[in-house]
């Protein structure tokens, strides 16, 4: 009978020959934690491994993702965003004179995009740009308070549809005066007072539709 016949030193035999062919590829000897994790997880599928306090991030240190803004770019959001009041007052004014209220949005629009505070370079004040001696004449003690500074432009505005009775003549005459328009009958030949008149005519139809 020969060693090998007996079971046990067969078995001792053939584990030093598989432990001899790993020696010759060291990348694939597996460490002895590495099996008992192994065996670990296959006993355990489901089984989450502690988290220590060390590896918690502190809730502060969190960025929570919030959605984009979008910019708004259409004349209608631009409009829709405006003070509800100055837009009450507004009504309230046009409708007191008789004056169609869309049209005096359009032409403070035009005049200040409805910034009670704005001023131009030529000193023209308020929501309807109020010159200071047509403020005075209109009785507008405060070109920047809205309701005043409406109800003088308002004001201005219907002396001007009575004299010309044009409307695009009207609105020319705001804002290149009275005398431009009757020295060349109808909208002056400039530029500024032109491009005025086809954007309050624009705005017009926006406030309409």
């Amino acid at each position: 009978m020969r060693l090998t016949d007996i079971p046990s030193v067969s078995s001792v035999l053939n584990r030093m020959e598989s432990l001899s062919k790993l020696s010759e590829n060291p990348k694939s000897l597996v460490s002895f934690p590495d099996v008992l994790e192994r065996e670990w997880n296959k006993q355990n599928p489901t089984q989450n491994l502690p988290v220590l306090p060390s590896q918690i991030q502190p809730v502060d240190s969190i960025s929570l993702p919030f959605p984009e803004e979008r910019p708004k770019t259409s004349l209608q959001s631009d409009l829709g965003n405006k003070p509800t009041d100055i837009f009450g007052t507004i009504e309230s004014i046009a409708k007191a004179q008789g004056m169609d209220p869309n049209l005096v949005k359009a032409m403070v629009k035009a005049e200040s995009n409805f910034k009670p505070k704005a001023v131009s370079p030529k000193g023209a004040m308020g929501l309807m740009q109020l010159m200071p001696e047509t403020a005075e004449s209109l009785g507008v003690s405060d070109p920047f308070d809205p309701e005043d500074n409406i109800g003088g432009g308002v004001k201005f505005l219907k002396g001007l549809m009575k004299e010309f009775k044009d409307p695009e003549k009207a609105i020319a005459a705001y804002n290149a005066g009275p005398g431009a328009v009757k020295r060349h009958k109808g909208i002056p030949p400039y530029e500024e007072t032109q491009k005025y008149v086809n954007k309050v005519k624009r705005y017009y139809k926006d406030f309409s539709s």
